[in-house]
């Protein structure tokens, strides 16, 4: 046998190894095939596999291609899927720790000071932890902004909410806004739309103003609100099996590359945010209102009680719960 024979083995030999530990994940998202966040994900799915010789590969899967938004996380235990870029609200009915670790409600100014907790205060290790439970790995925070409510009326204080018809999903700014004395609906975007338009309903709880603008939430509903209501998080998260397998040098690309995901969407997310907001407001005349610091503070008071009732519903709650609460005092003393 020669040389170059020697060789040529070799190398078929290199390739098939690197084959055999190239991992593949099938990953569903939260939101359809065209939002911003899916196909950041699939640029990132692109770039990770070229950054790790092709060793992690991502087939990203739109909202509901596979299964539906509550039911993800029961199918990468079953091993339907691998992973998944969603929200942690949506497995609240699992386990109630989702909840609170899904929606931080009035508790944060804003979602960069919520992400400190993330990152200062505990809250990325206690997700994890939550997530092992369930033989997942939390990858990492991936940034999404502050939600606003379409109403059809002026809702310009924490009392306006009384008597308010209002479409909402369930969880915790259900919860928030029934002790405001707001009437619940759980309709779906499509016949929420509907409602606003025959005077059925007030107000919508879905998402952001670009979102919103999207579902065509503005079209019967000339008011914004910034209530402070909802915080929610969003995340991305894989079976522990499938991470463990990866080798060291490959989390740490991916966990690098969730984390670049998460800087991009700040970028463009926010741009969307601003033009959405321009949009809304120059070509249909809807009227943001913004609640005062009192009637924030109001909220908070009330947030209170729901991190008592949700905390107390396991160990895992509480914990989350304390860990805000003592990391909130930290940011007031500083």
């Amino acid at each position: 046998m020669n040389i170059r024979t020697l060789l040529l083995g070799g190398a078929m030999a290199a390739t098939t190894w690197s084959a055999a530990l190239a991992e593949d994940f099938r990953m569903q998202t939260f939101l359809g095939a065209t939002a911003a966040t899916t196909t950041a994900f699939e640029d990132m799915a692109t770039e990770l596999a070229e950054a790790t010789d092709g060793a992690v590969q991502i087939q990203v899967f739109p909202a509901g291609s596979v299964v539906g938004p509550t039911a993800t996380m029961e199918a990468i235990m079953n091993g339907l899927l691998d992973g998944q870029y969603t929200g942690p609200t949506f497995f609240a009915g699992l386990d109630p720790a989702f909840a609170v670790f899904g929606d931080t409600l009035a508790a944060y100014p804003d979602v960069e000071t919520r992400a400190r907790w993330f990152s200062e205060g505990g809250g990325l290790e206690l997700g994890r932890e939550l997530y092992a439970d369930y033989g997942m790995h939390l990858i990492c925070i991936v940034h999404w902004p502050s939600e606003q409510i379409p109403s059809t009326v002026p809702i310009r204080s924490v009392a306006d909410f009384d008597g308010i018809t209002i479409r909402a999903p369930g969880g915790l700014p259900s919860d928030l806004l029934t002790r405001a004395g707001a009437q619940l609906v759980n309709l779906t975007p499509g016949d929420a739309i509907t409602a606003l338009e025959t005077g059925a309903l007030d107000a919508s709880d879905l998402a952001n103003v670009g979102l919103n603008m999207a579902f065509g939430m503005y079209q019967n509903a000339p008011y914004s609100i910034r209530a402070g209501h909802s915080m929610p998080v969003t995340e991305m998260s894989v079976s522990m099996d499938k991470w463990d397998a990866l080798a060291p040098e490959h989390q740490v690309a991916f966990t690098e590359a969730c984390q670049g995901l998460s800087a991009t969407l700040e970028t463009v997310l926010g741009e969307q945010e601003e033009a959405a907001i321009a949009e809304a407001r120059d070509d249909l005349g809807v009227e943001f209102i913004a609640f005062s610091d009192e009637d924030a503070e109001i909220f908070r008071s009330m947030l209170q009680e729901v991190w008592d009732d949700w905390g107390s519903r396991n160990e895992r709650a509480a914990q989350i719960v304390e860990s805000h609460r003592a990391f909130l005092n930290e940011l007031d003393g500083s």
